[in-house]
This record gives structure tokens, C-alpha cells and sequence, in this order.
């Protein structure tokens, strides 16, 4: 198997006195999609941070490429930008367009130049089906189509793995496929990807492995159609049995 390109090893996060990570062990490899289930509260989403150290932990050490991210010598930036964060939010600037919120980053962390950018910019837009969205303003996008965009900016920086924070749960229904179809189409193409998520579906169709956490824990682990079908922890049971 290939090395992995993330290891979480004795991973403890608290806030205040909530023990939200409780020994967490985790390895992502390449190419893998990571899917994150589990109840509100069950650190999911710290856990998801906590690969990028948007979140530090409080015990533990997480590893990039090989890399100590947990050691204070470490250049944190430079290794944000090998990893691409879509976040339930779609954050982007409402005074630049869709094209300016993409080359943002492109020119201020990367350094390239303004038509390089551009051209980045406008590759990923046509990657998410936007390249007709390039001169808009987010006020001119429905939400679907900001999360778009919000995903063709990670892209543009062309990172080694894509962290998901539940990017469909503030959108409208009928609006939440969209942006499915190009996590799916990520996942295609072998983008490594980490995703939490309430949509089973996806969870089921596109994940190669699943992992429900509970109380800071990872309870259960394994390929999805398998957790769905036969979940060997009743908690897990109880949880899937309320929402499929």
C-alpha cells in the first residue's frame, strides 16, 4: 500500500473541559474519500480541522507528507496550501468577482502572475462547470453555485488532498446535488478527499471508507455499502436506523 499522505497519531482535543478528540488513530492514503458520519457534537469537524491544524490538538502529532505538522518549527502555510478546505460557508469576497476570488490566493500565497492566475482561475471554473461565471459577482450566484466556486478556489491551488466541512448542509435542496456531482467527479479522478457529511448517499455511492464517530471517537470503520448494510456497533445501528 502506498505511504500514507496523512496520519493522525494519539490525537486528544479539549475545549475547556469538554474532551471533544479522545485518541483518535487515523491514516488517509492517496486517492482514498474519506467519508466522516456520525451525530452533532461527535467531533467530526474538529477532527477534519484538526488535519490541517486549523485546530491544534492538545495531546498528539499529525503528519503530512511525511511531515511533523505538530512541530513548532514547522511552516504551517506552506503546508496549508498542499491542502485544499471547502467549508459549509461559501466565504467568498462580495467585492471581487468570481474569477478574483479564485486568483486572491494564487497571487498572494503562490506568487503568480497576474495572467497565470487567470488562466488557473478560469481551468478550475471549467472544472466545476462555472467557466460562464467567470466575470460575476457572489451576489449574482445562487448558493450552489458560490460553493462552486469555493471548491475551484482550493482546486486552483492544486493541493494533494481536499477537506470537505458539510458544504451541502447550508444549501437549499434542490441546489445540494450540484455540488455533489463535482465532489463525484472529484473523486473520479482520484482526488484524495476527506469529507464530513450528512448525505448518505454520497456517503454510500462515492466514499471508499467510512468512519462514524461518536463522543470524540471513531466507533466503527470499514468500506460504506458494508457499515450500512451490516453495522457491528449498536450504537452505529441506532444512528443509521434514524436517518436512512
Amino acid at each position: 500500500m502506498s505511504e500514507a499522505i496523512v496520519r493522525l497519531e494519539s490525537i486528544n482535543k479539549w475545549f475547556g473541559k469538554l474532551h471533544v478528540l479522545r485518541n483518535v488513530n487515523l491514516e488517509i492514503f492517496p486517492r482514498e474519500v474519506l467519508v466522516l458520519i456520525g451525530p452533532s457534537g461527535s467531533g467530526k469537524s474538529t477532527l477534519l480541522r484538526t488535519i490541517n491544524m486549523l485546530e491544534e490538538p492538545t495531546e498528539g502529532r499529525v503528519f503530512f507528507e511525511g511531515q511533523e505538522l505538530t512541530d513548532i518549527h514547522t511552516n504551517l502555510n506552506a503546508a496549508r496550501t498542499r491542502m485544499g478546505m471547502v467549508f459549509q460557508s461559501f466565504n467568498l469576497f462580495p467585492h471581487r468577482t468570481v474569477t478574483g476570488n479564485i486568483t486572491l490566493a494564487l497571487e498572494k500565497v503562490l506568487g503568480l502572475k497576474g495572467e497565470e492566475a487567470q488562466q488557473r482561475a478560469l481551468e478550475q471554473l471549467k472544472h466545476v462547470g462555472l467557466a460562464d461565471k467567470a466575470g460575476a459577482w457572489p451576489s449574482q450566484l445562487s448558493g450552489g453555485q458560490q460553493q462552486r466556486v469555493a471548491i475551484a478556489r482550493a482546486l486552483a491551488m492544486h493541493p494533494v488532498v481536499m477537506l470537505f466541512d458539510e458544504v451541502t448542509s447550508a444549501l437549499d435542496p434542490e441546489l445540494v446535488n450540484e455540488v455533489l456531482l463535482v465532489m463525484q467527479r472529484l473523486a473520479a479522478e482520484g482526488m484524495t478527499m476527506v469529507v464530513v457529511t450528512h448525505e448518505m448517499g454520497f456517503a454510500r455511492e462515492v466514499g471508499t471508507r467510512l468512519i462514524f464517530m461518536d463522543q470524540g471517537v471513531i466507533l466503527e470503520e470499514g468500506p460504506p455499502r458494508e457499515v450500512f448494510a451490516n453495522p457491528r456497533q449498536e450504537r452505529t445501528k441506532s444512528f443509521l436506523s434514524q436517518i436512512l
